[in-house]
C-alpha cells in the first residue's frame, strides 16, 4: 500500500509540473548557452524540491483547505493577502493568456499544408472554441487528459531520443545572445507544481500514511521532471543547433522525418487545447468561488481578458513565460518560505513534521529570488 500510494503521489505531481513551459527550454539552450541552462535546471531541481516541502509543512500544519492567499492571509497578514492574491489572479490569467498564444502557434503549424492564414483568423478561431466550451462548462475527462499526457510525452521523448542520432557537438559552442539569468524564469515556471502539494497531503491523511511521505514523493516528483526536460532540451538543440525554434520543433524540420514533426505539432496542439479548456474551468471556479465573482463577470473575465491581452500586444509566449517564472513564481516562491518561516510563531510548541531548515538558508533563498527575479525580468524583456 505504501508503494502505491507512493508511486500515485509522485504520478500527481509530476503530471501538475509537466505542462507547457518546458517546450521552449530547447530555445532557452540556444539563447543563454548551455551550461547556464544546465545550471539553473539543476539548481532548481534542488531548490523546488526544498520549495515543496516548505509548501507541504505549511499544508500539514495548517486545518482546512486553502490556496495560496489563504495560507498567507493566515500567517502574514491582510497586506501580504493582497500582494498574494494580485500575483495569483495575475498567475492564472497568465496562464490563459500561455495556453492561448502557444494553442494558435501550434494550430497554425497544423494547418500550415493547407495554405498561408491570418494569424488573427486562428486566434479568433482557437479563442471561439475555448469561449464556447466554456460558456458550455465542457469537461474533458481526466483519463483523456491523463492519456493524452502519456502519449504526448511518449511521442516528445521519442523525438528528443531521435534529436541525439542528429547531434552535432559544435552545437554547444554556439555564443548565446542572453545573458545567464534568461533561463531564470523559464525553468522556475517549468518545474514549479506547488498547486498538487495539497492533494498529496490529502490523499496521505486518506491513506493514513506517515506524513513523512511528502519528502521522497516532492523529491522524485520534481527531479524526475528535471531529468525529463533536461533530456529534451539537449537532444533538439543539439539536432537543430542555430536553428531551434521558439516551440523546440519546427527547427526539425528537414532534420527528422516530417510525418514525426507534424505528429509532434498535433500532439502539442492537442494536449494545449485541452489544458486550456481544463484551465479556464479551473479559474472560473476560483473566480467565482474563491473570489465570490458573479457568474457573468467571472465568464467574461476568462473568456475575454486573455485575447484582450493579444490585442494590446502580448504575442511572444517565451517573454510571457520568462515574466511569469521571474516575476510572479518568485514572488509565490518567497510568501511559501515567509509563511514556512512564521509556523512556529503562530503556532506554540509547534514541532516541524516535513522538513527542518534553518533561517539563514531560508532567507539565503529568499534573497536568490529577489536577485534572480529582478535579473530573470530584465532579461525576459
Amino acid at each position: 500500500m505504501k508503494t502505491m500510494i507512493f508511486f500515485e503521489g509522485v504520478a500527481m505531481l509530476i503530471g501538475t509540473i509537466i505542462g507547457s513551459g518546458y517546450l521552449v527550454l530547447p530555445y532557452s539552450f540556444l539563447q543563454a548557452g548551455v551550461w547556464q541552462n544546465i545550471f539553473w535546471l539543476a539548481f532548481f531541481a534542488l531548490c523546488v524540491t526544498v520549495l515543496h516541502l516548505f509548501y507541504g509543512e505549511i499544508v500539514v500544519a495548517t486545518e482546512g483547505q486553502h490556496r495560496l492567499p489563504g495560507y498567507v492571509r493566515m500567517y502574514l497578514g491582510e497586506w501580504a493577502e493582497g500582494f498574494a492574491t494580485i500575483s495569483f489572479l495575475l498567475g492564472i490569467f497568465g496562464g490563459l493568456v500561455v495556453y492561448l498564444l502557444l494553442g494558435v502557434h501550434f494550430f497554425g503549424q497544423l494547418v500550415a499544408p493547407l495554405g498561408a492564414f491570418p494569424y488573427q483568423v486562428l486566434l479568433f478561431l482557437f479563442w471561439l472554441i475555448g469561449g464556447v466550451m466554456l460558456f458550455a462548462n465542457f469537461k474533458f475527462s481526466t483519463k483523456i487528459n491523463l492519456w493524452l499526457t502519456v502519449a504526448t510525452l511518449s511521442l516528445f521523448t521519442l523525438i528528443s531520443g531521435l534529436g541525439f542520432t542528429k547531434f552535432d557537438p559544435a552545437n554547444f559552442s554556439i555564443e548565446p545572445v542572453k545573458g545567464a539569468f534568461f533561463p531564470f524564469g523559464l525553468v522556475l515556471y517549468a518545474l514549479v507544481g506547488s498547486l498538487a502539494i495539497p492533494e498529496i497531503v490529502n490523499l496521505l491523511r486518506i491513506e493514513r500514511q506517515n506524513l513523512k511521505l511528502i519528502k521522497p514523493i516532492a523529491l522524485a516528483g520534481t527531479i524526475i521532471p528535471a531529468f525529463i526536460y533536461l533530456f529534451f532540451a539537449v537532444g533538439i538543440f543539439g539536432a537543430t543547433g542555430g536553428q531551434t525554434s521558439q516551440d523546440g520543433f519546427s527547427g526539425l524540420v528537414g532534420i527528422l522525418p516530417g510525418w514525426l514533426i507534424y505528429g509532434a505539432f498535433l500532439m502539442a496542439f492537442l494536449e494545449i487545447i485541452t489544458s486550456y479548456f481544463t484551465f479556464e474551468v479551473s479559474v472560473f471556479q476560483t473566480l467565482k468561488h474563491d473570489f465570490k465573482f458573479t457568474r457573468p463577470t467571472a465568464l467574461l473575465l476568462v473568456a475575454f481578458l486573455p485575447i484582450t491581452m493579444f490585442f494590446l500586444g502580448v504575442h511572444d509566449f517565451v517573454k510571457v513565460m520568462g515574466i511569469m517564472g521571474a516575476a510572479l513564481t518568485s514572488i509565490d516562491s518567497i510568501l511559501v518560505i515567509l509563511i514556512y518561516l512564521s509556523l512556529r510563531k503562530k503556532i506554540p510548541g509547534y514541532s516541524y513534521q516535513v522538513v527542518r531548515v534553518s533561517r539563514p538558508l531560508a532567507f539565503l533563498m529568499i534573497g536568490l529570488f529577489v536577485v534572480g527575479g529582478i535579473a530573470g525580468c530584465i532579461m525576459s524583456l
